[in-house]
């Protein structure tokens, strides 16, 4: 039996024992039954036991029969404006493909960034930290770029399970996720944890107070780290060919000019939808209609329906349900205090304290999954501040740090989606997210915290 199989099976036994577990105090039986659904959904996800999909659909399942939450609880992924925006751009990648345009497009990164392995690969993480700072939506920029950086990987030899093609789609994917954290409106957890402390407490958080806290670590030690733990991990060079002719440059086709035209605006209306009230999802998917419609198109929308594979939807819209179910039923909260309980944050050192509070964010993701997190530490925020002596706002900032310690793909929308167009398999993923995780917890969480000190943000 593989080992992913044996860990499976054994949460999949843990699951159902914590099903039937009479409830403690005054937990109530729903939460009970929760989280044994929950842990039996976490494990499937993570091993990749099975198709991702079937396991989706056994969340679905069990927590219908079950009656673990309200049915508009347990779809509420589908309702989502991530799967709508994935669809979209899935539509707009297979456009990008089919058009021509990622070719040519990914000529013009293979002329910036192409003299090797290393400078493309530190290239793509630089378009996407550059990007983060215009398109606020993290899967809007992975289903746009994803296409053109495949299409390079081609173009420089990197075929199907060659580690040149695996480090450009984590370069894409990694590179969208790690770095972005430290600007305010790039992720999806930036922008919960900035409403929930709002919403809560009444604190709010400036898009510049933001930057200084978080970038100059987090920011700068991603950019860093990410393309030598990619190069490292997934060695490979870019062959020389003995001849190389000079490209002829090729006419522009309509559908090229047209799809061209149609990114720019999708581009504008994403970076600028605090003006417009427009959600990315809906500019995605309005997008995506207008690339399968006939003849201001450009593909037919039968090709639509036969290159996408709707396997990975189902599963996105299980994770971000699986997040809605985990708040709703109380299970976050409830798992919170409990770890609260068991961590002395009133002890040790101040690093020490540090790296407990991010402990406890880090662990309570693995349920929450990232977007759900946030919201479920801002609940509980209080008590801890209470315990480790420090202001609200530090406590309420220490989550971020956490999130750059994801350690499976299932944990943040964006890798799903990444997962989703570039076919590529969890394993690959974890044999970076892994190793850059213990790299974060050896190295950013120490800086973090003595720039939080010199900057006189943290006490103690």
């Amino acid at each position: 039996m593989k080992i992913n199989h044996l860990i499976a099976w054994l949460s999949i036994i843990v699951g159902i024992v914590l099903f039937f577990t009479p409830p403690p105090g005054d937990i109530t039986p729903v939460v009970m039954r929760a989280a044994g659904v929950v842990v039996i959904a976490v494990s499937l996800f993570a091993t990749a036991a099975i198709p991702e999909f079937l396991g989706a659909l056994i969340f679905f399942f069990l927590c219908v029969i079950f009656t673990i939450a309200p049915p508009d609880v347990i779809f509420s992924g589908f309702f989502s404006g991530a799967v709508w925006l994935v669809l979209g751009g899935l539509i707009i990648g297979i456009g990008i493909e089919v058009s021509g345009l990622g070719a040519r497009l990914a000529g013009t990164l293979e002329r910036v960034f192409g003299g090797s392995y290393f400078k493309v690969i530190s290239g793509t993480i630089l378009l996407m930290l550059v990007l983060a700072f215009l398109v606020p939506s993290a899967v809007g920029r992975v289903t746009m770029m994803l296409p053109v950086v495949l299409a390079l990987a081609g173009r420089l030899g990197f075929k199907e399970g060659r580690n040149g093609r695996t480090g450009l789609i984590l370069a894409v994917g990694m590179g969208t996720l790690i770095t972005p954290f430290s600007i305010l409106p790039a992720n999806v957890p930036n922008v919960v944890l900035s409403g929930a402390a709002e919403a809560v407490h009444g604190i709010q958080f400036s898009y510049t107070d933001w930057l200084l806290l978080h970038f100059p670590v987090l920011g700068i030690v991603g950019f860093i780290g990410l393309p030598i733990a990619i190069y490292l991990l997934f060695p490979d060079k870019i062959e020389k060919r003995l001849i190389k002719e000079p490209e002829v440059p090729q006419p522009w086709s309509f559908n090229e000019k047209k799809l061209l035209v149609l990114l720019f605006i999708t581009l504008g209306l994403w970076a600028t939808d605090n003006l417009h009230g427009i959600s990315p999802a809906w500019v995605s998917l309005g997008a995506g209609i207008v690339c399968s419609l006939p003849i201001v198109g450009v593909l037919p929308a039968g090709q639509v329906i036969s290159k996408i594979n709707f396997g990975p939807i189902i599963f996105l819209a299980s994770v971000i349900g699986m997040g809605a179910v985990v708040t709703q039923t109380g299970l976050g909260e409830s798992l919170a205090h409990f770890l609260i309980s068991k961590v002395d944050l009133t002890e040790g050192s101040g690093l020490g304290k540090f790296y407990s509070v991010i402990g406890l964010g880090w662990f309570l993701q693995l349920f929450t999954t990232l977007p759900g997190q946030p919201a479920i530490m801002t609940a509980v925020s209080e008590p801890i501040a209470l315990a480790t002596g420090w202001s609200l706002p530090t406590v309420l900032m220490a989550q971020v740090p956490a999130w750059v310690m994801v350690i499976f793909p299932y944990q943040a929308p964006v890798l799903v989606v990444t997962r989703v167009i570039s076919g590529l398999a969890i394993s690959k993923f974890m044999k970076l997210m892994i190793p850059f995780a213990i790299f974060g917890a050896l190295v950013s969480v120490p800086l973090q915290y003595h720039w939080w000190k010199y900057l006189g943000y943290l006490q103690g």
